[in-house]
């Protein structure tokens, strides 16, 4: 089974390349109202068609056409997400992608360890540093794809897209994943044992985050109001907003990572299948619920995880997320929850959201033997007295 990965890699400060950097900027800057077309985004061979001629030379070819389609793919980037583009975008950010691929077009890693790549002043080798943790991973690999060049801080950074060989899962073992606030994450393999993550730390860091924005954003508010100057106040707000994200998606990343490592291998990851919709004034009802789900990090680490099981052989399977945490894991009848406490009228009782893990575990095992409910016959018929939907199966 063959994956892409993206390592990165440390370039030196050429001026000819920061040259290229900036012909590539000015080249998507040029575009981009072309490719806007009024609120009515373009394609990538419509754009190519309506204005190569007009940036051609400035880079090669092969180049331009990367930059015509990276502005392209913006635009339908932003459709994709439901948040289409109301103006022409601004392409602020220092940037360039070069083709490498079995041909070597624009850059080509070579033997000698240097590295050969097009800039406005001809073709040119560097130097380059590769990250101690991701020396194997470019020892591997397959096939160099693409290498985007970016400027961080004043120096130069490469991403590499490499195409990896990992061998196919066979997923044997169910292991329930049930993916919550507190305890972000909690897993129950065939064997019974239990991986707890929790999330509470990340979780009070990023509250005392929320409450320090908002006292910053109350003194830009009130700078506005007195005609001051508010550069230093919102470059403050940048700060912090990018200092939670990177929190949240570093914790995401290491759950992910302890997770697989925990896994048997031949195993399988099954996750609820979760519908939850964008946390927007509009679609959810309540302030202070759409804060908890825009800190919820559920869909990082499914996603992360996600592309770790590739790396360690694992499947990945979904089931129906129906009172996952409302029935007995024992005996199928509805119990009741009182925080992290789950009790059943039959005398079971075990920690909730282990309970839920269990449910997943086994809805899934039900399912790919072909069973039809993964519930028992007295909590259907109590379901269908309260009117529910009996719609339990395991599999999505």
């Amino acid at each position: 089974m063959q994956t892409q990965r993206t390592i990165t890699i440390v370039l030196p400060d050429d001026p000819d390349l920061r040259a290229t950097l900036d012909a590539f900027q000015q080249v998507q800057q040029r575009v981009s109202p072309v490719a806007f077309n009024g609120g009515q985004p373009l394609k990538a061979v419509p754009l190519q068609r309506a204005c190569y001629h007009q940036v051609k030379g400035v880079l090669n070819s092969q180049m331009t056409i990367t930059a015509l389609r990276l502005v392209a793919g913006a635009y339908a980037s932003a459709k994709a997400n439901k948040r289409p583009a109301e103006q022409c975008f601004a392409f602020k950010r220092r940037t360039a992608m070069f083709l490498v691929g079995r041909r070597g077009r624009d850059a080509d890693f070579r033997k000698d360890g240097s590295l050969s790549i097009w800039t406005i002043a001809g073709r040119k080798r560097i130097a380059y540093t590769i990250p101690q943790d991701f020396q194997a991973r470019f020892a591997q690999a397959q096939e160099v794809d693409s290498l985007t060049v970016i400027e961080r801080k004043g120096q130069l950074l490469g991403r590499v897209v490499l195409t990896l060989e990992y061998p196919e899962p066979k997923g044997v073992h169910p292991i329930g994943i049930d993916l919550n606030e507190t305890n972000a994450l909690v897993a129950v393999d065939a064997e019974g044992n239990n991986l707890f993550i929790s999330g509470k730390e990340v979780k009070v860091r990023n509250k005392r985050s929320f409450k320090t924005r908002k006292r910053v954003q109350r003194k830009l508010a009130s700078r506005k109001a007195e005609g001051k100057d508010t550069h230093s106040v919102r470059r403050t707000l940048k700060r912090l907003g990018r200092k939670r994200s990177n929190r949240t998606r570093t914790f995401a990343q290491t759950t992910a990572k302890r997770l697989c490592q925990w896994a048997k291998s031949d195993s399988v990851l099954v996750f609820e299948k979760l519908n939850i919709p964008q946390p927007r004034k509009g679609r959810v009802r309540g302030k202070a619920l759409r804060r908890r789900l825009s800190g919820w990090q559920h869909g990082l680490i499914r996603g992360y995880a996600e592309g770790k099981a590739q790396e360690f052989a694992l499947a990945v399977a979904e089931v129906n997320p129906a009172y996952t945490s409302q029935i007995c894991s024992r005996c199928g009848l509805l119990g009741k929850r009182h925080r992290h406490k789950f009790s059943c009228v039959c005398g079971f009782s075990l920690h909730a959201d282990l309970n839920a893990a269990v449910n997943i575990r086994n809805r899934y095992t039900v399912s790919r033997d072909g069973g039809p409910l993964s519930i028992g016959p007295e909590a259907l018929a109590s379901l269908l007295a309260e009117g529910k939907p009996p719609a339990l199966a395991g599999g999505s």
